[in-house]
C-alpha cells in the first residue's frame, strides 16, 4: 500500500518579540494597600503607629520597584506558534505556543491564544513555568466544524514574577493561514490498521476473495485474520512457518465519487454538515481506492454541475484539494440534468458513487426517476447519510401525547427512506442508509465487495 501523501508537515512562525507591552498591577497590591490603610488609621487613634504605617508603605512601595525591575526583562521573551497547516474537520487537533524566555529572570505566566472563530477550542488560557534562559511549550486543541481557510490571531502572555506584585501583558502579532481539510486523521487511522492487518477494528471487513478477476500476485508470512484455505502448504513446509498466497484484484478500475451538495446535504448531525460527513468518506475511499491502483474521479453538483475531476491514476491530492473546498447550497438538486451531465462525461465503465440522502418523497422521488441516467452503464453505490435522531425517536417509548406524535411522524421518515431505497435498488443502483459514524466504513465494505467480486 502506498504511504499517505500528508498536505505539509507540521509549520512553526518564527519567533516573534512582543508587539505591545503594558503594565497590570496584581490583586495582592490593592490587599496590601488596604492593609496599609488600617495601619494609618490606627496612628489616626495613637502616633504609635505612625512608624509602622511608614514602614509599611515604604516595604510595599520598595517591593513593587524590585518587581517592576525584575519585569522589565519582559520584552526579551519571544513566542511562536506550532501547528500543522492542514487541519482535520471534526478531529482534535494539538496547537502549540512556544515560548523563550532570554533573560536570567524568572517567570510564571498565562498564555491566551485566539483560534479562529469558528473553531471549538478547549484550555485558551494556559498555565505556563518560564525559567530563565529557557524555552517551554504550551498546548491546546481545537475542533474545526467547517472546512476552508482561515486564520489564527494574536497570541497573549501575561507574565509576573513570584514576588506576583505586578504583570506584564505580551501582544505577539503572529497572524497564521491555515486550511481545514476533510479528516485526514482518519486516513492516517486506516492506513496504520491496514499495515497490521486489522481493519475490522475500524468495521472494515476482510471480503472473501472470488476466483474471477484475481491473480496471484506473491507470497508473505500469515498474520491471524488471514483465510486458511490461501495458505500454500508447500511454502509453509520449506519456511517452517504459515505462508499465505496474496491475490492481486484487477486494477485501473475507474471510480467516480459523485457527491451531492443540494439542500438536502444542509442539515447538520454531530455538529458538522451532512456534506462534510460525505466528504470525509468520499476522501477515505479515494485515498483507499488509489491505494488500490484505481482510477479515481470527482463530480460535485446541486442545481447545476459544481465540478468534473475526470478519473485519472495516482492523483489523491488533486481530488483532495478538489473536495476541500466543496460547500453545500440552498438550492434543489438537479439530478435530470446533472446525471445526464455525468453520463456524457465518463465514457468507460466505471464504479459511480453517489454521496446524498433521500431526506423527503420529492427529492428522492425525482433521483430515483433519473438514477437510470446512469446505472445503464456503471455500477451505482447509493449512500444515503441518514439522521440517527429518527431511529431514536421511532424506538422511544411515548410518555406524553407529544412523544407520540413525534415518534409516529419518525416511523413515517423512515418508511419513506426504506421504500425509497428500495426503489433505487430497483432501478440497478446498491443502495444503503449509514449513519456519519458507519458512513466511511460501509461504504469502503461495499467498494472491496464490488472490487472482489469483480463486478466492474
Amino acid at each position: 500500500m502506498s504511504s499517505l501523501p500528508s498536505p505539509s508537515p507540521a509549520e512553526e512562525q518564527a519567533e516573534r518579540s512582543p508587539d505591545n507591552i503594558s503594565w497590570l498591577l496584581a490583586p495582592r497590591v490593592g490587599y496590601a494597600v488596604m492593609a496599609g490603610a488600617v495601619w494609618v488609621a490606627l496612628a489616626a487613634l495613637t502616633s504609635a503607629f505612625y512608624a509602622a504605617a511608614a514602614l509599611w508603605g515604604a516595604a510595599l512601595l520598595a517591593a513593587v520597584i524590585a518587581d517592576a525591575r525584575s519585569l522589565r526583562a519582559a520584552r526579551s521573551v519571544t513566542a511562536r506558534r506550532v501547528l500543522d497547516p492542514a487541519l482535520s474537520i471534526g478531529a482534535r487537533n494539538s496547537i502549540q505556543i512556544a515560548l523563550r524566555n532570554r533573560s536570567a529572570e524568572d517567570f510564571l505566566g498565562v498564555v491566551r491564544d485566539e483560534p479562529p472563530l469558528d473553531f471549538e477550542a478547549a484550555g485558551l488560557r494556559l498555565p505556563v513555568e518560564l525559567p530563565a534562559g529557557d524555552e517551554r511549550t504550551v498546548t491546546y486543541s481545537v475542533i474545526p466544524r467547517r472546512r476552508g481557510a482561515y486564520r489564527f490571531g494574536r497570541c497573549e502572555v501575561r507574565l509576573k514574577t513570584r514576588m506576583g506584585l505586578l504583570a506584564r501583558q505580551l501582544r505577539f502579532d503572529i497572524p497564521q493561514p491555515v486550511k481545514v481539510y476533510p479528516n485526514l486523521k482518519r486516513l492516517r487511522s486506516y492506513q496504520l490498521q491496514a499495515q497490521k492487518h486489522r481493519l475490522t477494528e475500524i468495521g472494515v471487513h476482510p471480503t472473501r476473495l472470488r476466483s474471477m478477476g484475481l491473480e496471484f500476485e506473491s507470497l508473505r508470512a500469515w498474520v491471524p485474520g488471514d483465510e486458511l484455505r490461501r495458505i500454500d502448504w508447500k511454502a509453509t513446509a520449506r519456511r517452517a512457518y504459515p505462508i499465505t498466497r496474496e491475490y492481486d484484484i484487477e486494477k485501473s478500475q475507474h471510480i467516480v465519487i459523485c457527491l451531492d451538495l443540494g439542500r438536502v446535504m444542509l442539515s447538520e448531525l454531530e455538529g458538522m454538515t451532512k456534506a462534510d460527513h460525505a466528504v470525509n468518506a468520499a476522501t477515505l475511499l479515494a485515498h483507499v481506492a488509489s491505494c488500490h491502483g484505481d482510477w479515481v474521479g470527482v463530480f460535485a453538483f446541486s442545481a447545476k454541475p459544481i465540478l468534473f475531476a475526470p478519473p485519472r491514476k495516482s492523483q489523491f491530492r488533486a481530488v483532495l484539494e478538489a473536495l476541500y473546498g466543496l460547500q453545500p447550497e440552498r438550492v434543489e438538486s438537479d439530478y435530470a440534468a446533472c446525471f445526464l451531465e455525468a453520463a456524457v462525461r465518463l465514457r468507460k465503465r466505471a464504479l459511480v458513487v453517489l454521496l446524498t440522502d433521500v431526506t423527503d418523497p420529492d427529492s428522492s422521488a425525482r433521483m430515483r426517476r433519473h438514477i437510470g441516467l446512469l446505472t445503464r452503464r456503471h455500477v451505482v453505490l447509493c449512500a444515503a447519510l441518514s439522521d440517527y435522531e429518527l431511529y431514536k425517536l421511532a424506538e422511544r417509548t411515548p410518555e406524553e401525547p407529544r412523544d407520540l406524535y413525534e415518534r409516529t411522524v419518525a416511523c413515517e421518515l423512515l418508511r419513506d427512506r426504506r421504500r425509497a431505497l428500495a426503489a433505487l435498488r430497483q432501478r440497478g443502483a446498491a443502495a444503503f442508509d449509514a449513519s456519519p459514524e458507519n458512513l466511511s466504513p460501509a461504504l469502503l465494505n461495499h467498494y472491496l465487495e464490488i472490487k472482489a467480486r469483480a463486478r466492474l
